[in-house]
């Protein structure tokens, strides 16, 4: 489990908050608007009003002992630019930045800031991947050359197991997950247990390897 500390609840703010509470991690929330911060209040960790880019509300809420700090502010680059100083001046070891072009990410970076991201790029760039193959059912790609990915059961999968087939050797991917009709996810799937129709698998590993499994299931 980790901590996170999400500064700026809009609709990407909200999100991410809830997707880490789910993920049962520890998540304070940081809002100058009160109605913000009341919406996610009771399911938070820590809840803060008050203004992100004063210091000393900066400092008292405890933002820069966190893992990470995601400021999710939107189209307000010079507040996101003070916070970002402001964090790393106290010691904040990871600093996450929304920005929403490359000269918002390059002065980012030039604060402090440890990784930038763009979250409706990055969204429509996962959509269009997920577009492009109807074999694709969710993809995470977390570096240019590895990803997660489910994909629904290979036809010449079903009715053997994971042992059979041994995926690793001759797919060069591993399976992490297998989940059911109805989408309930086993972490840990029985390697002995016959592979059935209608379920999907997620793997993990290189992308063309992946693809090399998508494009054979097509």
């Amino acid at each position: 489990m980790k901590s996170f500390c999400i500064i700026g609840l809009g609709r990407f703010g909200q999100t991410l908050a809830v997707a880490l509470l789910r993920n049962g991690h520890q998540v304070m929330i940081m809002d100058e608007y009160e109605e913000a911060v009341n919406t996610l209040a009771d399911y938070a960790t820590n809840a803060v009003i008050g203004d992100p880019t004063n210091e000393q509300t900066l400092r008292a809420s405890g933002a820069a002992e966190y893992d990470c700090t995601v400021i999710a502010l939107s189209n307000n680059i010079n507040k996101s630019l003070l916070i970002t100083m402001l964090l790393k001046d106290m010691g904040a070891p990871y600093v996450v930045a929304r920005a929403n072009s490359d000269l918002e990410r390059r002065v980012l970076e030039k604060v402090g800031a440890d990784r930038i991201v763009f979250p409706e790029q990055e969204m429509g760039e996962k959509l269009a991947s997920m577009l492009e193959s109807n074999n694709i059912l969710e993809r995470i790609q977390f570096s240019n050359e590895y990803s997660i990915v489910e994909i629904p059961m290979p036809a010449e999968w079903v009715g053997k197991n994971l042992i059979e087939l041994s995926v690793r050797a001759n797919y060069g991917v591993n399976v992490i997950a297998i989940a059911d009709e109805k989408g309930k996810m086993n972490i840990s799937p029985n390697p002995k247990e016959p592979l059935k129709a209608g379920h999907s698998i997620t793997v993990i590993g290189e992308n063309k390897k992946i693809d090399r499994l998508v494009s054979k299931n097509s």
